[in-house]
């Protein structure tokens, strides 16, 4: 009995453990940056998106610091309307791309965020780890 006791709490170790670094398994780390912007300043704000952030972040996927990266912006929903989402092997990776990222934003594009960052009325960051990650099967 006491020898099936061990082994029980053993196992039970073992699968805890398993939780806890399942995100080492998983197909990367998912930072997910949520804006309040005006939507008067939408415009500006994508403007500025699409012709200084978003070739960076291009470059530096292309260069596998990230997975992933895309804009999500809404017209219908809470006042969280311009989004941003980020895929990384882990957090660390996606540290060195956020700092890859602000250190090329500095070079070619010094006075960006002097007109970016008052936009946002609101910022906050969250960062994930995929538990379950499913995708559907290409049809033709």
């Amino acid at each position: 009995m006491k020898n099936l006791i061990i082994v029980l709490c053993a196992f039970f170790f073992l699968v805890s453990a398993h939780s806890i670094f399942a995100q080492d398994e998983g197909p990367g780390t998912l930072v997910f940056s949520q804006n309040m912007v005006a939507m008067k300043d939408m415009g500006k704000v994508n403007q500025i998106i699409d012709s200084l952030t978003a070739p960076i972040w291009q470059e530096i996927m292309d260069e596998g610091m990230l997975m992933s990266w895309g804009q999500l912006n809404h017209e219908w929903g809470d006042e969280w309307n311009c989004n941003f989402y980020y895929v990384a092997k882990d957090k660390e990776a996606f540290f060195a791309a956020w700092n890859e990222f602000v250190k090329r934003m500095g070079e070619r594009h010094p006075d960006a965020w002097k007109e970016l960052i008052p936009a946002f009325q609101a910022h906050k960051d969250n960062i994930y780890y995929f538990q379950q990650w499913h995708n559907a099967t290409p049809t033709e």
